[in-house]
């Protein structure tokens, strides 16, 4: 065995150690199950940890740093910790009970597919779980793209946990591709956030620019691009870098189905656009068909809920042929300009007006 907690309760590996040091840090612990480790080598094995009794599962050092970081967060705060409890037919990393519920913590190192994500999500609910996933292992460092199980993670919990040098982070933000997203990461006090926590961090100039180099960049003419969006742009004497600034908006329920946001929203606006007497929603299941995918029950009614917020917060209706068309580029970037700078005064007009009236709440209390 590589990995032990040792006398100080930190992770150690036995690969940088030998046997002086090795005695300095003991006595060892499993960083599994908390049993007494001892220390072996031999003539062709070199240094390593070993139980009396075999126990736990193959995990990557940063797997049993982040687990064990999640561990100390969770006690620091007052909340009892099980390590690797088996649940049916499951073996939770953490249990755990969070003012009276039940609750798993998954440290999630590999690749996940998101049919596994849901199966095993699934089965902790039905057992009367709540279940937390964390990402272990992202490089924060870099323009971070996000696997398929996260985006489902951020629909559902709107934010992303992991951890970085024992501390827990979360991410707020939009997506802007299939992959990657506009927000930005934060120390978490807490595993839970307000669905508005995104708009509440919004910053208007870094959307405007991302959709300035969407705008610049032509859209590649796939098959699909061209039967759901160019051929039918182009007969309503539309061009694909002139469309109007409400296809851009800033939509955290699209994290809920793996299609460019963009790419949804202008497909959803030609719908609306040639068929203006249908529902919204079914508009939206129109626009999900079309792209092939097959969204979460409750993507629909979030997504519809969420786009007429924010046109109303625009000033628009969802009558889309109302909305302003710009005739050339300049146009374009003054109605982007314009109208996510306004959202983003709403918005804080909003936050400073919600937290005046706690205050006052709290004053009277």
């Amino acid at each position: 065995m590589r990995f032990a907690i040792d006398r100080e309760g930190d992770i150690v590996d036995s690969f940088t150690l030998n046997r002086m040091q090795a005695e300095q840090l003991a006595p060892f612990r499993c960083p599994t199950c908390q049993e007494m480790l001892i220390v072996k080598q031999g003539v062709k094995r070199r240094l390593h940890f070993a139980h009396i009794h075999t126990c736990g599962r193959a995990e990557s050092v940063t797997h049993h740093q982040d687990k064990w970081a999640v561990c100390q967060w969770l006690q620091e705060k007052g909340y009892p910790v099980e390590q690797e409890v088996t649940i049916k037919n499951r073996r939770a990393d953490i249990l755990t009970n969070m003012d009276g519920q039940h609750t798993v913590f998954e440290i999630q190192a590999s690749p996940l597919r998101p049919e596994e994500y849901a199966e095993r999500t699934i089965d902790y609910r039905r057992a009367g779980l709540d279940v937390i996933w964390i990402a272990s292992g992202l490089d924060l460092r870099s323009n971070q793209s996000f696997q398929p199980w996260m985006r489902l993670e951020m629909f559902q919990r709107h934010r992303l946990l992991t951890v970085r040098n024992g501390r827990l982070l979360r991410f707020n933000g939009f997506p802007i591709s299939i992959k990657y997203g506009i927000g930005s990461w934060e120390i978490s006090s807490s595993v839970n956030t307000s669905p508005y926590e995104a708009y509440y961090r919004f910053d208007a100039f870094e959307w405007t620019e991302m959709i300035r180099r969407k705008r610049m960049s032509p859209l590649y003419p796939s098959p699909l691009n061209r039967r759901l969006i160019l051929n039918r742009l182009y007969p309503l004497g539309l061009l694909p870098a002139l469309l109007p600034t409400a296809c851009y908006l800033p939509l955290s329920s699209l994290w809920g189905i793996r299609v460019h946001p963009i790419d949804f929203q202008t497909v959803l606006y030609l719908n609306r656009y040639e068929s203006p007497h249908d529902s919204v929603e079914w508009s939206i299941q129109k626009t999900c068909r079309q792209f092939g995918v097959t969204p979460t029950s409750d993507f629909s009614q979030s997504f519809h809920v969420q786009w007429k917020q924010l046109l109303n917060a625009s000033r628009l209706s969802c009558d889309v042929r109302s909305w302003p068309h710009p005739k050339h580029y300049e146009e374009a970037r003054h109605h982007d300009t314009r109208l996510f700078q306004g959202l983003q005064r709403l918005i804080l007009q909003s936050t400073k007006s919600s937290k005046r009236k706690w205050t006052y709440v709290r004053g009277i209390d």
